[in-house]
């Protein structure tokens, strides 16, 4: 049930949501506002820029480290190089949710929430604020301090209502994690509707099995000869090798090959290779070198003769890896080189004891990824009702919208991948 199933479109009907004071906010527009010895005496600190999260870069990261739902997108180094290169219209907001202040009037940070405002959203003259996401998104849950989820939920919400929110979306989080508990806990004691947009689950890897029994038990044994004879294929082209490693010597070549490989394919033909377009290669450099100086990025690739025919670009996250973007050489598609790097990937995971789990960050039903990873992640999307009056109708009529672009998309997505033809490509 979402909450809203009985009275999807009408106002008035619904229980009225009491109406909570608005909590303190202090709005910062760059770094050189930042001139306290504290963190600011408010509850919520809005950062304007990427140059206004600079300050707060340590404390972002300390409550990433400390949260039970990994999202490295929302980390400082990934969230700075977005609000960076890939914002529109300086869209994005970061709200930083803080505790009550202790007996020294000191506060710790509990929260944090990029998002941003619309209105027009399928009609609607009402604000709507939507946690934020970019053309290279794959999760969205929010960073909160374990132990004060629901805390930093009700300030974020209460936050948002106050600052005249109609409803508030938020998309692609993972479902029965940290974030989306705290979120029904709230919504349920203090009588909030909902709706559900969204439930789909994504590949993802978690096992206890060595290499060989994970093939074994997940791959069909006239599949797993069809790639070994694949791989013996192409290594009568050359000398192929495959290599695990976090950038190597020189980072910065890693990163250029990457590229270069990606445009040498049929995103660089349709002009949406991040090479081709100067913000999108910008943050993906910079989060590169970031989580390289961090010791989180995570490469592994298949070469032949030296030169990559596969490359994967994967980062770390505590105790799991969200692989980003995969690029292969289309001269040997033949061969489906992505789907061979995909598989030598699953024993590098279950090896490494650092590793607990792997989010492919696919989209649901990959024609290569979900056929040879077995486990699921379930990812949902949420609109939260707020006291606003329209609230409740507005929550009705942009879900079902929502819910026939997905329909329709899902039919775009089924004909696209018919016309791609072997599903070597990682979904971005």
């Amino acid at each position: 049930m979402t909450g809203l199933g009985k009275y999807p479109l009408w106002p008035g009907i619904a229980k009225k949501q009491p109406r909570v004071a608005g909590p303190s906010v202090e709005v910062l527009s760059h770094a050189a506002r930042y001139l306290h010895g504290r963190p600011p005496s408010a509850d919520v600190i809005v950062l304007q820029s990427a140059d206004a999260v600079t300050p707060f870069r340590a404390e972002i990261d300390a409550l990433a480290a400390s949260c039970a739902d990994r999202n490295t997108q929302f980390e400082s180094i990934t969230l700075g190089a977005a609000m960076d290169h890939l914002q529109k219209k300086d869209e994005a907001r970061v709200a930083l949710l803080w505790s009550e202040p202790d007996g020294t009037g000191r506060r710790l940070m509990i929260g944090l929430v990029p998002y941003f405002a619309s209105r027009g959203s399928y009609g609607s003259p009402f604000a709507i604020w939507h946690v934020w996401e970019h053309i290279h998104s794959f999760i969205s849950t929010p960073l909160l301090r374990a132990g004060y989820e629901q805390q930093a939920v009700r300030r974020f919400l209460a936050f948002a209502a106050a600052q005249g929110a109609a409803l508030v979306e938020f998309p692609m989080f993972e479902a029965g994690g940290a974030f989306d508990k705290a979120l029904r806990d709230v919504m349920a004691a203090d009588g909030i509707l909902h709706r559900e947009t969204d439930r789909h689950e994504r590949a993802f890897l978690r096992s206890e099995l060595d290499e060989e029994a994970y093939l074994a038990a997940n791959i069909r044994k006239k599949k797993r000869k069809e790639f070994n004879r694949l791989w013996n294929r192409l290594a009568e082209e050359g000398r192929l090798e495959f290599a695990v490693h976090d950038g190597g010597s020189d980072v910065g070549a890693w990163v250029d090959s990457f590229l270069t490989l990606e445009a040498r394919g049929w995103k660089g033909k349709r002009g949406t290779a991040m090479k081709m377009r100067a913000n999108e290669r910008a943050y993906f450099e910079e989060i590169c070198r970031g989580a390289y100086k961090a010791g989180t990025l995570h490469c592994t690739e298949l070469t032949l003769d030296g030169n990559p025919v596969a490359m994967l670009t994967s980062f770390r996250s505590g105790r799991g890896v969200f692989t980003f973007k995969i690029a292969f050489d289309e001269r040997y598609a033949r061969y489906s080189p992505g789907t061979l790097l995909m598989l030598k990937a699953i024993g590098v995971f279950l090896r490494d004891d650092k590793v607990d789990w792997v989010d492919s960050c696919a989209v649901p039903g990959h024609p290569m990824i979900d056929h040879i990873w077995a486990e699921r992640r379930t990812m949902s999307s949420m609109l939260v009702t707020t006291p606003h009056p329209f609230s409740v109708p507005l929550a009705g009529w942009i879900a079902l919208a929502k819910r026939g672009e997905a329909t329709a998309r899902k039919k775009l997505r089924v004909l696209y991948d018919r016309l791609q033809g072997d599903g070597n490509e990682q979904a971005d």
